[in-house]
């Protein structure tokens, strides 16, 4: 995209040496920029800058078959032609709406959509001009405006934010004065065109001329048209004083409907690119590679030799790393992973060996690149399938297997719903970045205890606590953090010392241990001791996890009930 645009600056200014200035004049830059830019991604729809103007529109395809060149050098319209009610006296009055394209000096171009809409607002704060793109083509194509990109977005098939209509602000320069440059990713916009039965017909005037010395045309204009084929134009030449080329390029659409169709085929994702993955064949009781292609395995209903589809597949738990190393791009919900927008595994586990594992048919619908990640973490089983995942997946069996860290997140939900005075969560995204450590790292367990602690601790709220102290008479220390006063309003509710301080212990020893691992408030001496004592007593980091998040559930839960049975509104 930055050669177009660099291309576009350096062609609108004037070269100052006799002999580049004569070479400027010829327009062979021109018309090389505007071959080339049909094979570039980037697509110029509009550009407006000094000595040089380029529109794109959209016409029906069939209208430039055979095209009338004749009808088409005719145009003259720009992107400020925009809807407006026209209204006439004879032979009796009346009104209505006319197009963008209405009186375009063409009849082909009349039949034609405007893409680019250039508008003018005196009421806006700042520059007066802007630029809008039509909208049935931004709702097709599925894109948004983000003012911190200044472009027309979508999210691509990885998640991540893709520019595709970029309108870029050319600011003046000197004596030049600045413009305007839309561009579009040429698939999309072919896309579009090829479901609206269109082609594209870019009309373009180079006007060049020494601004500072112009005043006038000197020699008579030659009105003969130069048809090359899909580009066509009228050229005329004054050596050494001025020049310009005017006309128009046809461009068609290099997406077919069948191409678009098989984006609705579910056999047809991914170009048919699959990866064969390590698996246990139940079928066939052994433990080989098998694609996860279509054709490749069959379901329980088909009679086949295949193996069965839902094959399980078996990785490493670092498979998981990329997934909760970005909470904003990917959601772990339970036992589904999924990319925003885009693709989603529909069900994984972990297994007693600590193996995460999944089917062959849940892999077939990641992307290809996607599907390359999960093989290299694949690797043979260590054991079979999570007894979580038989019972739901085989068995179809709702019985609720107790998760601690999920009935948190249940009850998390319960509190934000009820907007629970004394509670209030501090970040969106807290419960979606909350899970369980799932790999022998270190850094992977601080950050979890980390997330953990923002989970259900972080959420207390002092000043509320304080003021049921002050309500029951009861003079807090200003020192007092959030744990403490629970634990204070708890005694005053009735509860004895150490009924009080055991409700509140495992939320204390979550805290203090993540500003221990977190805070940096000790020395590398005693963070070793701390891992050493929890693997001997816990034998992994997500074991320990998991006891921590049982006392914690069910600490909360209880401080929940109490609270809840206590509180009484308070006056503000």
């Amino acid at each position: 995209m930055a050669n177009v645009i660099s291309a576009l600056k350096q062609m609108s200014e004037a070269p100052s040496e006799p002999a580049s200035f004569q070479s400027w004049l010829e327009q062979d830059d021109a018309l090389a920029f505007l071959r080339q830019n049909t094979r570039d991604d980037e697509f110029v729809l509009y550009a407006n800058l000094p000595n040089i103007f380029i529109h794109a529109l959209l016409v029906p395809a069939s209208s430039v078959e055979s095209p009338n060149v004749d009808d088409l050098m005719m145009w003259n319209c720009d992107a400020y032609s925009s809807w407006s009610v026209t209204a006439w006296s004879h032979p009796s009055p009346s009104v209505a709406i006319a197009p963008p394209l209405d009186g375009t000096g063409s009849a082909t171009l009349d039949l034609g959509e405007q893409l680019v809409f250039a508008r003018e607002f005196v009421g806006r704060v700042g520059e007066k001009h802007y630029i809008e793109i039509l909208q049935k083509f931004i709702h097709i194509s599925d894109l948004h405006y983000l003012n911190e990109n200044g472009s027309y977005c979508r999210l691509d098939r990885h998640g991540d934010i893709e520019e595709v209509v970029r309108i870029i602000k050319v600011s003046a320069d000197g004596p030049m004065s600045g413009g305007t440059i839309v561009i579009v990713k040429r698939e999309v916009l072919d896309r579009y065109a090829t479901l609206t039965d269109s082609a594209v017909v870019r009309t373009f005037d180079f006007t060049r001329v020494r601004l500072s010395a112009f005043g006038g045309w000197r020699d008579s204009h030659d009105e003969s048209t130069t048809d090359l084929g899909d580009l066509f134009f009228r050229k005329h030449i004054e050596a050494g004083h001025a020049s310009y080329i005017r006309g128009c390029q046809i461009i068609r659409s290099q997406v077919s409907k069948d191409t678009i169709m098989d984006e609705f085929h579910p056999g047809s994702q991914r170009g048919g690119q699959y990866v064969s993955f390590i698996s246990h064949d139940w079928r066939h009781n052994e433990v080989r590679e098998i694609s996860c292609a279509p054709g490749a395995t069959a379901n329980y209903f088909m009679r086949s030799d295949l193996p069965f589809e839902h094959s399980p597949v078996f990785f490493r738990p670092e498979v998981l790393s990329k997934y909760k190393a970005d909470s904003e791009k990917y959601r772990i919900d339970g036992r589904s992973i999924s990319c925003r927008g885009t693709w989603s595994l529909q069900s994984f586990d972990i297994n007693e060996a600590g193996q995460v594992h999944t089917y062959l048919v849940y892999l077939r619908h990641l992307p290809y690149e996607e599907q390359l990640h999960w093989k290299a973490h694949n690797e043979a089983p260590k054991g079979t399938i999570s007894r979580r995942a038989y019972l739901h997946d085989f068995e179809g069996s709702w019985t609720e297997i107790y998760d601690p860290l999920e009935s948190i997140k249940g009850l998390v939900r319960e509190l934000q719903e009820k907007r629970a005075p004394w509670w209030t969560l501090r970040t969106e995204d807290a419960v979606n970045r909350s899970h369980y450590p799932v790999t022998a790292s270190f850094d992977e367990w601080a950050d979890e205890i980390l997330h953990l602690d923002q989970l259900i601790v972080e959420p207390f709220e002092k000043t509320w606590f304080r003021n049921e102290l002050l309500r029951l008479g009861i003079q807090p220390n200003p020192q007092f953090g959030s744990l403490v006063l629970t634990e204070e309003c708890l005694k005053g509710w009735g509860l004895s010392a150490d009924e009080a301080k055991k409700a509140v212990a495992p939320l204390r020893t979550l805290h203090d241990l993540r500003s221990k691992l977190k805070g940096h408030s000790i020395g590398n001496d005693s963070l070793t001791h701390i891992k050493q004592q929890t693997l001997a007593e816990y034998g992994s980091y997500k074991e320990h996890f998991q006891a921590l998040s049982e006392s914690c559930d069910q600490s909360l839960r209880r401080i929940t009930d109490i609270t809840e049975a206590r509180r009484t509104p308070v006056t503000p």
